[in-house]
């Protein structure tokens, strides 16, 4: 066997292994953990310019109720990635599981300063489902654990995912510091 086919069945080996653990961790805790639910693309682009403008305006959003100001009283920005989880259809419209981190962000010289930060799940219904224009309800993660509020807004798939998210979100979500550079046109 020369040394590249010897690397792939190793690692097949290894990764054969991971999924044997991960089998045999859900047996010995008597429950399967459920896969994270299919995201429409169709869906997920109608909804996200919607969910996009709420995130970073609406008072009640993630970065709402707050007013600050950077050094020399420059007017911060506000700014979010998010990471749609699940979308499902209701009332009419779309329900939209995500985690969002979001900031406001000020320039400074060739870069940017963040001012604050939070990383949060919500749940966000825009509609109508099939062009969606504005947010009908929204629910966000209450501080401290999340668990009975995520089964309760989630699919069992979508809490699932939820969970893994909130296990390493700096792995699974973008800084939206990159969008601050972006917009405040300084250098990548």
């Amino acid at each position: 066997m020369n040394g590249g086919n010897a690397r792939r069945l190793r690692l097949g080996v290894s990764l054969g292994g991971v999924g044997l653990a991960a089998v045999a961790a859900s047996v010995l805790y008597g429950r399967a953990v459920p896969a994270a639910p299919e995201v429409v693309p169709g869906w997920e682009r109608a909804a996200l310019p919607v969910v996009d403008r709420y995130l970073t305006n609406d008072p009640a959003g993630p970065l709402g109720g707050t007013e600050l100001r950077g050094e020399d009283g420059a007017v911060p920005r506000g700014f979010c990635t998010e990471r749609v989880m699940e979308i499902r259809r209701v009332d009419g419209g779309l329900r939209v599981g995500l985690a969002a981190w979001c900031g406001h962000y000020v320039p400074k010289g060739d870069d940017v300063t963040a001012l604050d930060g939070v990383i949060t799940l919500g749940v966000v219904t825009v509609s109508p489902a099939s062009s969606p224009t504005r947010v009908r309800d929204v629910s966000w993660q209450p501080e401290g654990d999340a668990t009975a509020w995520t089964a309760a807004h989630f699919s069992a798939g979508g809490a699932a995912e939820a969970e893994r998210l909130a296990a390493d979100p700096a792995s699974q979500l973008s800084n939206p510091v990159g969008e601050a550079r972006a917009a405040f046109e300084l250098p990548g």
